[in-house]
């Protein structure tokens, strides 16, 4: 017997809900993945001149190369000063992955000029027409999760009270 009230009769529509909701956020973790795995893995660039500090001992940092997805800098080809033109030798300098720092104590490297220019290449995870449609309706629906998920609880738990308390305490025959 089934009386007005009984909280046992919210189980189903409760059940429902959070299995929507695990799935809807599978869904969105799924589609963030899809959009990483659809890059197109290092595709290979060069950069021609990138006006940067001069190496240094602390190191200066190949800023296209580090700052592109998934960047990884090849070996540095040539570098020149801005002054002049003037080309520095590649065995001054020492490079690590993305860094390169000076080799020698010369008080050449102060005659150098304050930036060079260095040319490189690197390889990035480039982005593919698959990863550009998925990245758009992620970002579609990253909205969501901030903007229109604690509305739809908040409505979703009033309209549970509302139908515990008008079933507990709506006109009704009593015996």
């Amino acid at each position: 017997m089934n009386k007005k009230g009984n909280v046992n009769s919210l189980f189903p529509i409760v059940t429902t809900l959070i299995i929507v909701g695990i799935l809807f956020g599978a869904g969105l973790m799924i589609l963030s993945q899809m959009t990483t795995a659809s890059y197109d893995k290092l595709t290979a660039v060069s950069v021609g001149n990138e006006l940067l500090a001069k190496a240094n001992t602390p190191g200066v940092t190949l800023a296209t190369g580090n700052n592109a997805r998934d960047g990884a800098c090849g070996a540095i080809t040539a570098i020149k000063n801005t002054t002049g033109g003037y080309p520095i030798g590649l065995g001054n300098i020492t490079q690590t992955g993305c860094v390169v720092t000076n080799k020698t104590t010369s008080t050449e490297w102060s005659e150098l000029g304050a930036n060079w220019y260095y040319n490189y290449t690197y390889t990035w995870s480039a982005d593919t027409n698959a990863s550009v449609a998925t990245n758009a309706v992620s970002t579609a629906t990253s909205g969501l999760a901030t903007t229109w998920i604690p509305v739809i609880i908040v409505v979703i738990a009033a309209g549970l009270v509302l139908s515990i308390l008008l079933g507990a305490f709506g006109g009704g025959k009593r015996k």
